[in-house]
């Protein structure tokens, strides 16, 4: 995970009610030709204890007004199996030049995103907006192609289709080229105290796939869920973390909850909303940055490992965990260091 910027520290404080106290003036020191007074011998001289030190608080990294930089990331997953490549070319304009914790590092941004891998690629737009340091909205739509390759996409007429990974090598050779569209909405709201940052990201997610006719779901494999076909699915990912210099880790949760329709299932009588193929996971997250340099050609080149323990899956409970290997880096183009 990207550390979260350190002025989150100060913005937590301010919502606990922690006040920053402004350091006392100093006071002007004497004339130069001036002698101090003879001290009266029956009493002895007066002693004055040395001021301590004061705290300033620390000072805020500027961030330019305007940045245009390539964001990367490759990974490799397994349970589910997956390979992926996203690409993001972003422009940012800083909304505000404020010495305040909670606004300085605030932007919004547009991008074109790109996400590419043996199966399928996703292409689109994307809008950011952090109005707050504490808070980031996140909205983007992708047109998708699948390619009919490595078993995907299978569609089915019900939800309640077995779909685990014996399930689909079966009927592997079902699987079709088509295309669709998937809009999304993701608030995340950040915050760090010292070296302990927490972060947690809600995905809002509609899809609308050229399905076959009489199929009603499909199989996703980076939510790892049947999605309704012209319907939504709810997402999490919540990062509790320790940042030591270059070095990250913790603990993320992961989740995904389908929004089930009774036609999705073709019958009635079985769950609707958040009753089914849903699933969450729970496990160590670590990322190391080669260096922490910031609007350079090379920004923190990170490696990136998460392991999950399935807590609730229809097809994963057991011993082997879902596993992430991931590499990321961005590139600044304006005024790059």
């Amino acid at each position: 995970m990207k550390p979260v910027h350190r002025s989150m520290h100060a913005a937590l404080c301010l919502l606990l009610g922690v006040s920053v106290i402004a350091p006392a003036a100093a006071q002007p020191p004497p004339p130069p030709d001036a002698s101090p007074p003879a001290a009266s011998p029956a009493a002895p001289p007066a002693t004055t204890a040395p001021a301590a030190p004061e705290d300033k608080p620390p000072e805020l990294p500027p961030i330019p007004l305007h940045r245009l930089y390539l964001a990367s990331l490759t990974i490799f997953r397994y349970n589910p199996l997956g390979f992926e490549s996203q690409k993001r070319l972003v422009f940012q304009r800083r909304l505000m030049d404020s010495p305040s914790i909670v606004l300085h590092d605030t932007f919004v941004s547009g991008a074109a995103s790109l996400k590419l891998n043996p199966a399928y690629l996703k292409i689109g737009p994307i809008v950011e907006l952090q109005p707050l340091a504490l808070l980031n909205v996140r909205v983007g739509y992708d047109f998708l192609y699948y390619f009919g390759s490595f078993g995907y996409l299978q569609s089915y007429p019900s939800a309640a289709r077995p779909y685990s990974d014996a399930a689909r090598k079966a009927t592997e050779r079902s699987a079709y080229s088509t295309s669709g569209h998937h809009v999304f909405i993701e608030p995340t709201l950040q915050a760090k105290v010292k070296s302990i940052a927490l972060r947690s990201k809600l995905a809002i997610e509609y899809w609308n796939m050229g399905l076959r006719a009489g199929d009603r779901v499909f199989y996703d494999a980076t939510l790892d869920t049947l999605v309704p076909n012209k319907g939504w699915v709810l997402a999490n990912d919540s990062d509790l973390v320790y940042i030591l210099d270059r070095l990250t880790f913790g603990v993320r949760f992961s989740g995904s909850w389908p929004l089930y329709r009774a036609e999705d299932y073709g019958v009635t009588g079985l769950p609707v909303g958040f009753g089914g193929n849903r699933h969450m996971r729970l496990g160590p997250v670590v990322a190391f940055s080669f260096t922490t340099r910031e609007y350079t050609n090379f920004n923190k080149p990170t490696l990136l490992a998460i392991a999950g323990w399935y807590l609730d899956h229809p097809n994963r409970e057991g011993a082997l965990p879902y596993m992430l290997l991931g590499f990321s880096f961005s590139s600044d183009f304006l005024s790059a260091r």
